[in-house]
C-alpha cells in the first residue's frame, strides 16, 4: 500500500503544475524533460488546454517587409508555470518555483496546447504517456485519477472511472468522459490510468470541460461528468506539430529541423500569395 501511495505522488500529483496567463489560470502536466543534443541543455514540455493560454495569443496587423503589405501576425506571450513543494509525499508547503514557458504549439479545435519551459535544466517528475499501440486496451469502467489546480487551488486529485468514450461535443471532436470529479481550473491537467502490465500510472487525457445544467437563470456544474481530450488526439497533435520525439519517435534535433523546414515552406506560400515586395523579388531572382 505504501508503495502504491508513493507511486501516485511521484507519477500523478508531482507531475501536475499550475499555469497562469494574463487573464486566466488552469493546470498543466509535465510530459517530457530530456537532453536536446546540445551541450548541457535540457528541454521540458507541458501539455495544457488551448483555452487556458488563449488570452496570451494576440493577432495584430503589422507591416511585413517580405511581401510589402500589412498582414496579420501572431504574437505569443509566455505563460507562467508554477511548481509545488511537497514534504512527506502529501504536504504541499507552497510554490517551489515559477518559470516562464513559451507557447510552442496549439490546436484550438482539439483544445490542446504545448508549452516549453524557458529553463534548460531537467525536471525530475514527468508523466508517462499511455503507449500509442495499446490504446484499444482502455475501456469504460477502467479506474482513473484526475489531477489539477481546481479553482486555482494547489493540485488536488480525485478518483473515478471512465464512463463514456466517444462523446462528440462540438466541431466533430471526440471526447472521453470520467466521473473523477473536476471543476474550473482542472482544465489542462491530467487523467491517469494504472497499468499493471507496466506497473505505472499513465497519462490518458486532458480535462477540458464539464457538463453544465441550465435551470432558470442559473447554471450548475455537473462535476462528475468531466470531459477530457483523449490520448489519441494528443498523439496526433504532437505528430502534426513535429514534436514526436516526446513519445519516442525521432529526436529533439530532427523534429526541430522538420519544424524549420515546414516554416520555410509556409513562408514561400505566403510570399507567393501576396506577390512579394520589390526587394524580396530581387532577392529571389
Amino acid at each position: 500500500m505504501e508503495k502504491d501511495i508513493a507511486k501516485l505522488h511521484h507519477e500523478v500529483l508531482w507531475s501536475t503544475v499550475r499555469v497562469k496567463t494574463d487573464k486566466a489560470w488552469g493546470s498543466g502536466t509535465l510530459i517530457y524533460s530530456g537532453p536536446t543534443g546540445k551541450k548541457d541543455e535540457y528541454a521540458t514540455f507541458i501539455v495544457t488546454c488551448f483555452h487556458v493560454i488563449a488570452d496570451n495569443i494576440k493577432i495584430e496587423k503589422k507591416f511585413d517587409h517580405r511581401v510589402g503589405y500589412d498582414i496579420k501576425k501572431e504574437i505569443r506571450i509566455p505563460a507562467e508555470v508554477e511548481f509545488f513543494y511537497y514534504e512527506k509525499l502529501s504536504k504541499c508547503l507552497g510554490i517551489a518555483g515559477s518559470t516562464k514557458a513559451d507557447i510552442v504549439a496549439y490546436d484550438e479545435d482539439t483544445d490542446i496546447a504545448l508549452l516549453q519551459l524557458k529553463k534548460t535544466s531537467p525536471v525530475e517528475f514527468v508523466a508517462a504517456l499511455y503507449p500509442r499501440n495499446k490504446i484499444d486496451d482502455i475501456h469504460v469502467f477502467d479506474e482513473v485519477y484526475a489531477c489539477g489546480a481546481a479553482l486555482g487551488h494547489e493540485p488536488i486529485a480525485t478518483k473515478g472511472i471512465i464512463n463514456f468514450m466517444n462523446e462528440v461535443v462540438e466541431k466533430g471532436i471526440e471526447y472521453w468522459m470520467s466521473n473523477a470529479q473536476i471543476i474550473f481550473g482542472n482544465s489542462g491537467g491530467a487523467i491517469f490510468r494504472y497499468s499493471s502490465e507496466r506497473d505505472k500510472f499513465e497519462y490518458i487525457g486532458i480535462p477540458a470541460r464539464i457538463a453544465v445544467n441550465i435551470a432558470g437563470f442559473s447554471s450548475d456544474a455537473i462535476t462528475h461528468m468531466g470531459y477530457f481530450v483523449p490520448i489519441p488526439l494528443i498523439y496526433r497533435f504532437l505528430e502534426e506539430s513535429f514534436y514526436s520525439f516526446i513519445y519516442g519517435e525521432g529526436t529533439y534535433i530532427s523534429c526541430e529541423e522538420a519544424r524549420e523546414s515546414y516554416r520555410k515552406e509556409q513562408e514561400k506560400l505566403l510570399i507567393a500569395k501576396f506577390g512579394g515586395s520589390p526587394e524580396e523579388e530581387k532577392k529571389h531572382k
